[in-house]
């Protein structure tokens, strides 16, 4: 792999073909983990998400479905949503049915910009990447909800990481991973999600919706 800090597992699933780690992938994923968490010592504060390329496209889901998990997501290319990335990147012309489109909120991060609010998250790119796109929305629809999206760009650079930039990133992510997740919760969440297949977030959890797979937004704080 890219990245083999030291003192860390990298646990690399397959992630069926090519579904980037989506619907039985993303089971698989986890599955992966649990047969980790089974024969070895793993600190639970120390998780970080990080993928590239198809990976890439893994980790953005990962992130924002899964916000309070990890301490730290570092995905790098990838495709962060589908209609713009068919459109943008293999110049289709995106058609579809009324049901395919709603069910676009299943695994679309873009939707799901909110939850970067909870998790740490530093995204690479490479400046000639068409792949770049991935993080440019990403960074859009952050803003759109007052979040400044963290996102290394490798100098003329196509699909693969510059030395420079690499470091940058690895220095980043390794500086939260060795602080870890803090002890106590996080006393303020922001939280959307479009469907009880993701529903909690730290200590929140949503037990209805009034209509599925429109936004429902959660923001709490306590004392």
């Amino acid at each position: 792999g890219e990245f083999t800090p030291e003192g860390a597992f990298v646990l690399h699933p397959y992630g069926r073909y090519c579904n980037a780690n989506k619907f039985a992938g993303e089971v698989d994923t986890f599955e992966c983990l649990e047969h980790a968490r089974k024969h070895y010592r793993i600190d639970e504060s120390r998780l970080v998400a990080r993928r590239f390329s198809l990976g890439g496209a893994a980790c953005w889901p990962f992130a924002t479905h899964y916000p309070t998990l990890w301490c730290a997501a570092a995905p790098g290319a990838g495709f962060a949503e589908t209609p713009e990335f068919l459109n943008n990147f293999q110049n289709e012309q995106v058609k579809p049915t009324w049901y395919e489109e709603r069910l676009w909120r299943w695994y679309n991060a873009t939707d799901y910009a909110q939850n970067v609010f909870n998790l740490p998250t530093v995204a690479y790119s490479g400046e000639d990447d068409k792949q770049k796109q991935a993080a440019d929305v990403m960074a859009r629809e952050m803003k759109k909800v007052g979040l400044e999206l963290t996102h290394v760009i490798g100098p003329k650079t196509g699909h693969k990481y510059e030395p420079g930039a690499k470091k940058v990133v690895s220095e980043r992510i390794d500086a939260i991973a060795a602080k870890g997740k803090p002890a106590e919760p996080r006393s303020e969440i922001k939280f959307v999600t479009y469907t009880l297949r993701y529903n909690r977030c730290g200590w929140v959890e949503v037990t209805g919706l009034e209509k599925h797979w429109q936004p429902a937004s959660v923001s709490a704080t306590y004392r």
